[in-house]
């Protein structure tokens, strides 16, 4: 009688959802009991699905680390926000993944300008002697978009500045950077592995002149550029001759061009690999 009387009251607590862990052990889920190879696909199908990431995140530990790379792959941060983003405001989202340990999952480095009033963008303001050893844990960065970068700002000690970022980065894309066309093709030849460009300046942007120091800049590497060209409102015939000669040619694949004075010599430096090219409608030099 009395172990009939047990078994009820665990049948009772397993209902209501307060069965002793001893009884709990005994029924283990079926999924803790899957390969790590069937984990990872079925985790393939809910990469974009954030919800259905952390709830699989909390099933085991198997499932946690087939998870928790698609859950952290991004790290998105502002430059200034309005109030009600404050949260995402530089250096939080850097803060907040340092102090857990997931700043080496991150594959995707976004920091975006957050408001029109940002009159530093991304400088060397943002990264201070307690900040700099957080921002060299970013050692798996495979995509770099940055708004109004700096590049002035950050000479003569670029390299150091940027030195986790460069042996990974395979994407790059800088909207509106400040700094000459010479320090501007400088930064991008840091990044010696780089298969993917984007150049995005606004109609109203305006590089400054060359300065005698600036013509002396030559690259430390040529990136092979093999993948995507994406250009908007390049008004200079010169920085496209420089930008060819300095990073030894471009073969790219795929070539996006908006208000781009002199295309036709980007044509001609990627006419054996081009497979793609894209123009605009409103755009009079694509025709």
């Amino acid at each position: 009688m009395r172990i009939w009387y047990r078994g009820l009251a665990e049948t009772w607590r397993m209902y209501f959802g307060r069965a002793s862990p001893q009884v709990l052990a005994t029924h283990p889920s079926p999924a803790t009991r899957l390969p790590q190879e069937i984990v990872e696909i079925i985790i393939a199908h809910l990469i974009y699905d954030r919800r259905a990431l952390l709830a699989c995140s909390l099933t085991c530990y198997s499932w946690y680390i087939a998870a928790v790379p698609h859950l952290h792959h991004t790290l998105l941060t502002l430059t200034s926000s309005p109030w009600e983003r404050l949260s995402l405001v530089w250096p939080k989202p850097l803060l907040y993944k340092h102090r857990l340990g997931l700043l080496p999952l991150v594959k995707k480095l976004r920091i975006c300008r957050g408001a029109d009033f940002d009159p530093v963008g991304f400088s060397p303001r943002r990264l201070n002697l307690f900040l700099l050893p957080r921002f060299y844990a970013l050692n798996n960065v495979k995509e770099l978009e940055i708004d109004h970068l700096d590049i002035p700002g950050f000479k003569p000690w670029v390299q150091l500045y940027f030195r986790c970022l460069l042996p990974t980065v395979r994407s790059l894309a800088l909207r509106e950077p400040r700094g000459s066309y010479r320090q501007i093709l400088y930064f991008v030849g840091l990044f010696q592995h780089l298969e993917d460009l984007k150049l995005l300046f606004g109609p109203k942007s305006s590089i400054p002149e060359e300065q005698e120091n600036d013509l002396t800049l030559t690259p430390p590497f040529a990136p092979p550029l093999r993948g995507q060209l994406t250009m908007t409102f390049i008004r200079s015939v010169v920085f496209l001759k420089d930008m060819i000669d300095l990073l030894g040619g471009i073969q790219v694949r795929q070539l996006d061009l908006f208000y781009v004075d002199g295309m036709s010599l980007l044509l001609d430096a990627c006419a054996e690999a081009l497979e793609t090219l894209r123009f605009h409608p409103d755009d009079h030099h694509g025709e």
